[in-house]
């Protein structure tokens, strides 16, 4: 099968579906090989597979117009030969795990085509811009389980290196390509230009930039990009009386929001118009480094949110004993966890103050992988429900570091699959047969201390840190959060999240990059940056990882 080497030249081969897509044929009813091929119809069925495109039924007029430098058509069921070549695998399991010819095969992964078993000669000539191609070493999948714990220290398990001198110079920005969704995409962009949602019975629904959306044939691509007369959440003015009616019943339906009653609407409505003010007021300030919006949050009072969201209702106690570990070496400049793969999903922790959980499972779901090459993910409700004597109170809140303690002295956490998240504090029910991962140790950030704390995430893995969450930050949408609100000391933070990375803006502004805990559709993709180097909010005063 010939290798595509561009984008743009693989998107070429989906030219030749002009004729095809236009028409309704009835060998497109089946899903399957074996259907295709013993299918009744007066014409003959054949199986087109391609590394293009999704393997699919055609009549054989339309077989015919299929170049074959790319597509291989069968008209008749036949014992696959022994060897397949690279080609045969479809997961990334059994891919990166067999060879063709003695040499490796890749599992390669684009936004442009589904991710696809290669030979080495194939994956070198794949552009890296659209293509990232794993061979065993990196081939790692996040589980929803683990259930033998030798498997954890098998010596057969692929180890991440930690050395990043690598890749940590390579930009932040992901471009179109990262968002996989038409909401994600259509609001973002790249290079200062608008993404675009490409549509197409061919190939994938895909994100695209401007420049690769101009040149996809027409006949086959749908591309939209940002409705220009849609609603901006960012609002940059009070909304007129007259308006306010109509812009929250756009936001209701937005975010799928319903009231019980005519008087519940009338008193929501009334929140929303306070948190529309504080939202206008402060995106109209001219040095602003960063932007709000009205989000899911936004028909919430800030004391609501914080009992629901936050519920830290007493002082947190971040006085753990500093354990150090940390040798002074070279640090890099910048880095990003994300880029490196080991950074599990964004979750939601819902209404329940439960964030410290959120941030304890994040961190140990990438010390588990850099340290064992196992990505699992890990039960916040195991925490919720188990870490009282710890110093936790479940969705009233707790510390990161108390919560790695728990799991040292326990004998592990459960996985997530075994112990399922419930947004509410329940009986404990921890099974030492689930455990997915344990804690030899953990370390405690010198409290205040930035340098320590850059030293760790740039050398070591994502940090669970803890800050004040001010008013103002529920809305956060992009830029860099440098609040002159919110306190620093250790009795004053609420919120526990994870910094899986650092960097600086382009005028020289240096912040944090941190995962929240308030869905993927908060901030930046369920992220946000905040300023580092003056400890912000306090994000430096109880900040600690475990050793798994």
């Amino acid at each position: 099968m010939k290798p595509m080497t561009t984008l743009v030249g693989l998107l070429a081969a989906a030219a030749w579906m002009i004729d095809v897509v236009a028409a309704s044929y009835k060998c497109h009813s089946y899903n399957s090989k074996d259907a295709c091929l013993k299918s009744l119809d007066e014409k003959p069925c054949l199986w087109c597979s391609s590394a293009a495109v999704p393997s699919s039924c055609y009549e054989d007029d339309e077989a015919a117009q299929l170049p074959p430098g790319v597509f291989e058509c069968t008209k008749e069921t036949l014992e696959a030969p022994p060897n397949h070549g690279c080609h045969f695998y479809n997961t990334e399991a059994s891919c990166v795990q067999n060879t063709e010819g003695d040499k490796p095969c890749f599992w390669c992964k684009s936004a442009a085509v589904p991710s696809q078993c290669y030979n080495e000669t194939e994956a070198e000539q794949l552009p890296p811009a659209v293509f990232q191609c794993d061979m065993m070493q990196k081939a790692l999948v996040f589980k929803a389980d683990v259930v033998d714990l030798a498997a954890l220290a098998s010596p057969n398990v692929p180890v991440i290196p930690v050395d990043s001198e690598s890749w940590w110079l390579d930009p932040v920005n992901h471009g179109c390509h990262f968002y996989n969704a038409k909401e994600s995409c259509i609001h973002n962009t790249e290079g200062g230009k608008p993404c675009y949602w490409c549509k197409s019975a061919a190939v994938p629904s895909t994100c695209y930039n401007e420049t690769e959306a101009k040149q996809l044939p027409p006949a086959i691509f749908q591309c939209d990009k940002e409705d220009s007369h849609a609603i901006n959440w960012a609002l940059v003015e009070i909304p007129s009386p007259d308006a306010f009616a109509a812009l929250f019943s756009h936001w209701a339906a937005t975010f799928n929001v319903e009231y019980p009653s005519v008087e519940e609407r009338q008193r929501r409505a009334e929140v929303f118009y306070d948190n529309a003010k504080l939202v206008a007021q402060h995106n109209q300030q001219v040095h602003a480094t960063y932007t709000l919006e009205l989000n899911k949050f936004a028909d919430t009072t800030w004391d609501e949110f914080k009992q629901l969201y936050l519920g830290a209702s007493t002082p947190q106690n971040c006085s753990a004993a500093h354990t150090a570990r940390l040798v002074a070496k070279d640090v890099p400049e910048a880095i990003d966890w994300r880029r490196w793969g080991a950074v599990s999903p964004v979750k939601d922790q819902g209404k329940c103050g439960s964030c410290w959980t959120f941030s304890s499972t994040g961190c140990l779901e990438s010390h588990n992988l850099l340290t064992h090459g196992k990505k699992v993910l890990l039960s916040e409700q195991n925490l919720i429900d188990c870490a009282q004597a710890f110093d936790n109170h479940g969705c009233s809140g707790g510390l990161p570091s108390h919560a790695f303690e728990y799991v040292k002295y326990n004998g592990g956490l459960d996985t997530g699959a075994s112990y399922p998240y419930h947004a509410k504090d329940e009986k404990c029910r921890f099974s030492p047969a689930s455990v997915g991962v344990k804690v030899l140790d953990v370390v405690n950030i010198t409290s205040r201390d930035e340098t320590e704390l850059r030293m760790a995430v740039g050398t070591v893995g994502p940090v669970s840190i803890a800050f004040q969450v001010a008013s103002d930050f529920r809305f956060y949408k992009e830029g860099v959060y440098d609040s002159t609100v919110c306190q620093s000391g250790e009795e004053d933070v609420n919120h526990a999240v994870l910094a899986v990375g650092y960097n600086a803006t382009e005028d020289g502004r240096k912040y944090w990059i941190v995962k929240n805990s308030w869905s993927a559709k908060w901030g930046l993709q369920g992220y946000f940056n905040i300023a580092r180097d003056k400890n912000m909010c306090g994000l430096a005063d109880c900040a600690s990882y475990p050793l798994v």
